[in-house]
């Protein structure tokens, strides 16, 4: 099934480089999904397909959360002028995110009694009028989708929430069984864009080197995506900086991705339970420090120490019980470049050792949410400790 989810998102990202080549037009467009780069992306090459003259006079964009339906609807339906197409874009909106009370979505109540959400129960304070205004809006919109002309396009895009603790990457709040949503999906097209596989992101990546044919090796490409992570917006920019290094024709060697490259969190918390692994608690301590100096949260860096250990230890008890890597990249979903650094560290530890690291991070975490101790300074501890 999931195999089946993926090829209908690279289906939807195909269909849409399709109309852009042949410059045939569906009335509406959505974009959304957890990878802000691709969203950026497609949207202004869908942009520029539709209007290729720079600042042109058929282009409408709304940043606002609460667009004016009706300035909306009067650019949607008025001719292109002296061109094929008019565009409004819609950024950021908010009006496909579930508004569920008491069962119902905003956007959905009123289906069937002809008011599109009008008698939507007033709830408490600002924030309940607020909801019932945008599901108002979102019903409207969805009903006046139907009327867009053959001269026009309609784009929404919808940018993920902000990032979570532990710097994992934010869902964007699309409700598939929204009236907007299903108005889309009916007139236009709806497509969800998804961070790549990490086959994929390499592949990207050398694309881009190879584009300048500069020189990588594969051990040096797996230090550099190990320090960059999985967002492709902070992969972009870090592998624009080597090439601007490099020059066309150039080599990038390992000692240039880790003097060049702004690492993200999660490859610090690899490098300190590195240090940790070889005994070397002072130089951990200091990388800790520089963490909290970059402003780094302590609760973030807690709950990606107990998620890395949570790792170790799976991959600590395969490789105790036989298990080769190939079980390692079955059981945690990697790649074999992603595979053998974590069996590098995990075999620095234990298993017992990385039982009682992860019990440590789970009372270490009851006792700073019970103000039993600073979380700053139990972290320091939990480092010494290990």
């Amino acid at each position: 099934m999931a195999g089946k989810g993926k090829q209908a998102k690279a289906s939807g990202m195909q269909q849409v480089r399709e109309d852009i080549r042949q410059k045939t037009f569906r009335r509406v467009y959505l974009f959304y999904g957890d990878e802000a780069y691709l969203v950026r992306q497609y949207r202004g090459e869908l942009i520029r397909a539709v209007c290729p003259e720079e600042g042109s006079m058929n282009l409408n964009i709304h940043r606002e959360e609460h667009p004016d339906f009706d300035a909306i609807q009067d650019e949607v339906l008025s001719m292109p002028f002296f061109a094929d197409y008019r565009m409004v874009v819609l950024d950021d909106t908010k009006l496909f995110r579930s508004r569920r009370k008491g069962g119902n979505s905003a956007q959905e109540a009123g289906e069937g009694d002809g008011k599109d959400g009008q008698d939507l129960q007033d709830g408490a304070g600002d924030d309940a009028g607020a909801e019932q205004d945008d599901g108002q809006l979102g019903a409207a919109l969805a009903a006046f989708l139907e009327k867009i002309p053959e001269t026009s396009v309609v784009l929404f895009t919808e940018q993920p929430d902000e990032k979570k603790p532990g710097g994992q990457k934010g869902k964007t709040s699309v409700d598939k069984r929204g009236k907007l949503y299903k108005a889309v999906s009916k007139y236009g097209l709806a497509v969800e864009f998804t961070s790549p596989d990490a086959q994929m992101l390499r592949k990207w990546v050398l694309g881009k080197f190879g584009a300048e044919k500069i020189r990588i090796t594969s051990q040096t490409l797996d230090t550099f995506l190990t320090m960059t992570g999985n967002d492709m917006s902070h992969i972009s920019t870090e592998t624009e900086k080597l090439i601007s290094f490099a020059g066309t024709g150039g080599t990038i060697r390992t000692e240039d991705v880790e003097a060049l490259t702004s690492e993200v969190l999660e490859g610090k918390i690899f490098r300190m339970l590195d240090l940790i692994a070889q005994h070397e608690r002072k130089a951990a301590l200091d990388l800790y420090n520089d963490l909290l100096e970059l402003k780094e949260a302590p609760v973030k860096i807690l709950v990606l120490l107990m998620r890395q250990f949570n790792r170790l230890l799976l991959v600590r008890s395969i490789l105790d019980q036989g298990g080769s890597a190939g079980n390692v990249m079955e059981a945690l979903g990697l790649q074999r470049w992603q595979a053998d650094p974590l069996i590098r560290q995990a075999r620095g530890f234990t298993l017992e050792s990385l039982r009682a690291a992860v019990e440590r991070c789970v009372d270490m975490q009851e006792r700073a949410q019970s103000g039993r101790i600073d979380m700053r300074l139990g972290l320091e501890l939990l480092i010494l400790r290990q």
